[in-house]
């Protein structure tokens, strides 16, 4: 699909079910809502999150049981009735997420911008990726690849069923409406849970628990537990975080529906937080040393220049310019990323060392 014709498609599908919403409000209103409405509201709403919480994410994505085929087809069905993208497409780019959180290939960061982390980021193509680089195992499995072809049928058939039960103003609530609240549920994951809330582990990106989120997400909310232990099937680590999603897998485990459940045992979760200060201390010093490393780089790049003929000062104004602009860039990148991966440290690291070096050739070469 062409991206302006992309584009126009996504305006759509975040404009209607906002469209819905006014009007379901105006409605309510004037009191022109029937019990019914709601109760196909809370059930598809429910199904959904649950869907997409389960199916997509903590199966799908991380592995984090395994089930039988229509066990792992109802909740992958299920997570196909939120819109928010087939299956393959959505495990790719979630996988991506993870291995760039909050750094240059993030999909959907919000140091980028609140906006782009919700919603913002669905209307390029290019932030949605590849199954075949990054859950290529799932292409094998029938399940995942039934789902992707009969990917409209299914919030069709949820549309379909609201009309049956409770006519147009079931397509309101149950369809239009559900789908605005899944949609955007799921995207303050990606852009309040990487904002607002405290961390209880140290991680390399801004991930965060927050608790509204975690009850209208079922548990997904508890972001910073997720990230820290990516794999884990229940996100919820204490008591009083409640993981309606981990909850569900539990009881299924012990009916025998689902096994290979992951865990994270309280040692281990000790000892990420007694690893996670010292990563922290260690990322810190890092960002220092690079810091310092950019500071002597721009004080040579000016000797240079200072030693440069008046006349030729000029010829490498644009070189210079360009360079210091790209260091305090880097410096201010890092400033705003307050927790940063090693590699992603020492890239900028060899980027600075390589800007210095191809600068210096350049200045040599003209005061020659």
């Amino acid at each position: 699909m062409k991206e302006r014709t992309y584009k126009i498609v996504m305006l759509g599908y975040v404009i209607i079910p906002l469209v819905a919403v006014v009007t379901a409000i105006a409605l309510l209103w004037n009191k022109y809502i029937f019990a019914t409405d709601l109760y196909l509201l809370l059930f598809f709403y429910s199904f959904s999150i649950l869907g997409i919480g389960i199916g997509y994410h903590r199966l799908l994505t991380h592995d984090g049981f395994k089930t039988f085929a229509p066990i792992r087809a109802f909740f992958i069905l299920c997570g196909c009735m939120t819109l928010e993208g087939k299956p393959l497409a959505w495990t790719a780019t979630h996988v991506k997420h993870h291995a760039h959180s909050d750094h240059e290939d993030d999909p959907h960061s919000p140091l980028e911008g609140f906006w782009h982390g919700h919603v913002g980021w669905v209307f390029s193509q290019e932030n949605f990726e590849d199954p075949k680089v990054y859950c290529p195992h799932l292409l094998e499995d029938k399940v995942t690849m039934f789902a992707e072809r009969t990917y409209f049928l299914w919030p069709v058939l949820s549309f379909v069923a609201c009309y049956a039960i409770g006519g147009w103003t079931g397509v309101l609530w149950g369809g239009l409406v559900r789908v605005f609240l899944t949609t955007h549920v799921t995207w303050s994951v990606n852009s309040i849970c990487h904002t607002f809330g405290p961390r209880g582990f140290e991680t390399t990106d801004e991930s965060r628990n927050n608790w509204i989120i975690g009850l209208l997400a079922f548990g997904e909310g508890w972001h910073n537990n997720h990230h820290a232990f990516p794999r884990s099937a229940f996100h919820g680590m204490r008591w009083y975080q409640f993981d309606l999603s981990g909850l569900i897998i539990r009881f299924m485990e012990k009916v025998g529906l689902v096994w290979e459940v992951q865990r994270i045992g309280q040692e281990t979760q000790e000892a990420h937080r007694l690893r996670g200060l010292t990563m922290h201390e260690n990322i810190a010093e890092l960002k220092e040393e690079l810091g310092t490393f950019i500071d002597q780089a721009r004080q040579e790049m000016d000797q240079m220049m200072l030693k440069l003929p008046p006349q030729k000062v000029a010829a490498v104004r644009y070189t210079h310019e360009t360079t210091m602009k790209r260091f305090v860039e880097i410096q201010l990148g890092m400033q705003k990323h307050r927790n940063m991966k090693r590699r992603a440290i020492e890239k900028r690291y060899q980027e600075v060392a390589e800007l210095l070096e191809i600068a210096k050739q350049r200045m040599t070469m003209v005061a020659a």
